[in-house]
């Protein structure tokens, strides 16, 4: 398992303090919180005193998506069809997404460092390495970003795909590749024994060279297995790990999360936590139709306790899904919601493990390579 350190990030943060040194709830939410009184009770604003949090505490959002559009031009140039094209119309996504639109929002200025994390839905073989490398050119232009996370096939022949992991991996911020659905075999259920021919081999290779892999519809149990057979895989489960988008703790992920959780190796991001309140104020899971979140931070606690009880502080780390994350985004900066909550979260229950779920985990996983 790779273990890069926690020295990297040490700036102070554009937060302010209260009276007493300590940060405000309101301070933490900033604009964030207003409007919260229009869902009712169930969207009871975060009280005043946060507890505890002090000015200059680090953050790490380890999961930010950045795009340029249109997409099939320079300096994209990779022929993504997201965010146009992927889902119908999304207006507010619909637009460039870049380190300054990031930094001016409420929450922006509050992260130290960013994990680009890859968004290339569409892009066919021969323009793969074409995303990876855009981002790569942003992560060089912008010292905030601290790594990239890109996107191979990795059910190519191995040597096709060690010859991309080697162009790539040249630039030490290149640190992984995240996967999906598409490792297994189609038409027959997802288990580990179905997993395509190559997967596993490709695996390996990443291992051996230290880098990581995210997931996205994958199942705990099967991620727990491929970390046994290849030991040293570095795992991240994104966005809460597949996890219903209700404040329920669903049997279902229970079960799924504590098989995951017997892989030492595996790691869970816990971004888009407002999500979470999609099934409580709309009726539906949450998708891209924007919605007002529920702002109050205790209605999350529950999934995150559980979380915190079956994977500790050392396999929990912070991220947004900025600019999706804005699905939740009506009348809130979304990046300032998320940061509040789970910033209360912590600072209430859990507030040892604070910097590791908000920067230090992510330094271990996602740091540029040496």
């Amino acid at each position: 398992m790779r273990d890069r350190g926690i020295s990297h990030v040490n700036k102070a943060s554009a937060t302010t303090g209260g009276a007493n040194g300590a940060m405000t709830r309101r301070e933490l939410m900033g604009a964030s919180v207003l409007g919260a009184g229009l869902l009712g009770a169930a969207a009871t604003p975060l009280a005043a005193d946060a507890g505890g949090l002090h000015e200059g505490k680090s953050i790490i959002d380890a999961h930010v998506h950045l795009w340029k559009l249109p997409r099939n031009a320079p300096p994209m140039s990779d022929n993504a069809t997201f965010p146009t094209g992927c889902c119908g119309s999304v207006p507010w996504m619909e637009v460039d997404r870049l380190m300054p639109d990031y930094d001016a929002r409420v929450g922006g200025p509050k992260v130290d460092e960013i994990v680009l994390i890859e968004s290339s839905v569409g892009v066919t073989p021969d323009k793969i390495i074409q995303s990876n490398l855009w981002m790569l050119q942003a992560a060089a232009a912008d010292g905030k970003i601290l790594s990239v996370v890109g996107n191979l096939d990795v059910t190519q022949a191995p040597a096709s795909f060690a010859q991309q992991v080697t162009q790539l991996a040249a630039n030490k911020k290149w640190v992984g590749v995240r996967i999906g659905g598409g490792i297994f075999q189609p038409n027959v259920p997802r288990s580990f024994s179905s997993i395509l021919p190559n997967v596993m081999t490709n695996l390996t290779l990443m291992a051996k060279q230290g880098l990581e892999i995210d997931t996205l519809g994958i199942a705990g149990e099967v991620l727990s297995q491929i970390g046994a057979a290849v030991p040293g895989l570095t795992i991240v489960m994104d966005h809460f790990a597949g996890k219903p988008t209700t404040f329920d703790v669903e049997d279902s992920w229970k079960a799924d999360m504590q098989a995951a959780a017997g892989y030492a190796g595996l790691n869970i991001k816990v971004s888009d936590v407002h999500k979470l309140s999609s099934q409580t104020v709309t009726g539906l899971p949450a998708g891209l139709t924007q919605f007002q979140p529920v702002a109050d931070a205790s209605l999350y606690n529950p999934t995150l306790e559980f979380l915190w009880r079956t994977f500790g502080e050392d396999r929990l780390i912070f991220g947004t899904n900025w600019p999706v994350s804005d699905a939740g985004g009506i009348f809130v900066d979304s990046i300032d919601l998320e940061i509040g909550i789970m910033e209360s979260f912590l600072a209430e229950q859990y507030v040892g493990g604070r910097d590791k779920v908000m920067y230090q985990n992510a330094l271990r996983v996602y740091s540029p390579r040496k």
